[in-house]
């Protein structure tokens, strides 16, 4: 048996070479089980041994997730910090690598949302300041102080507090509906028209 398995191996190079990746594998996977029984028991010096072990991969796989890496490093960081907090939550230490994968991609997703919303605000206000440019250089008095502020004292209350929030503190929509317990299909129908009447008023003004 133990010379077939030889010959075997001679003639496909490549299945000895699978059975190497097998092995490393699976002592990885021993040395990880172990690692965290220690970490469960409070052995700083092993979590320390874990994250150590698991960073080149990890890193390697946000990094594709996300393309950048400081980006990845940052979700790695993240999902460390929940392993520190969290590890000895886990039931079966075999399920590390499942459970610590599942926390590096929700880490990467929540930046990538973080990326989205960054650009969404950033091309709102843009397209919100541009409304004001166009519309102050065409007001009768050409005066250099325009006023932001005074000129959102106009709008309802409601409507200033939403401006406020959403332009000039950066507030999500659904952020500003948990602050205010307002629906988010409200706060966006009220964005627009705190926009409409903005737009409006500028006009108004301008004749």
């Amino acid at each position: 048996m133990y010379e077939s398995q030889t010959l075997q191996n001679k003639l496909n190079p490549n299945l000895r070479c699978y059975d190497l990746i097998n092995m490393k594998r699976n002592s990885e996977h021993i040395l990880t089980e172990w690692l965290v029984v220690n970490c469960q028991l409070g052995d700083a010096d092993a979590l320390q041994q874990l994250m150590k072990m698991w960073y080149p991969k990890l890193l390697r796989y946000a990094f594709r997730q996300l393309g950048d890496q400081q980006k990845a490093q940052d979700a790695v960081q993240n999902t460390f910090e929940v392993v520190s907090k969290s590890i000895r939550k886990i039931k079966d230490p075999g399920s590390f690598a499942k459970w610590i994968y599942q926390i590096l991609q929700n880490k990467g997703v929540d930046i990538i949302r973080q990326k989205q919303r960054q650009d969404r605000l950033c091309n709102e206000y843009v397209q919100f300041q541009g409304i004001l440019a166009s519309e102050q250089s065409t007001l009768n008095d050409g005066s250099e102080n325009f006023d932001f502020e005074h000129m959102l004292s106009d709008l309802q209350p409601q409507l200033y507090q939403l401006v406020h929030l959403h332009y000039l503190e950066g507030f999500s929509m659904l952020e500003i509906s948990d602050l205010l317990a307002m629906p988010a299909g409200t706060v966006k129908s009220r964005l627009h028209q705190a926009r409409k009447f903005i737009q409006s008023n500028l006009q108004a003004n301008s004749k």
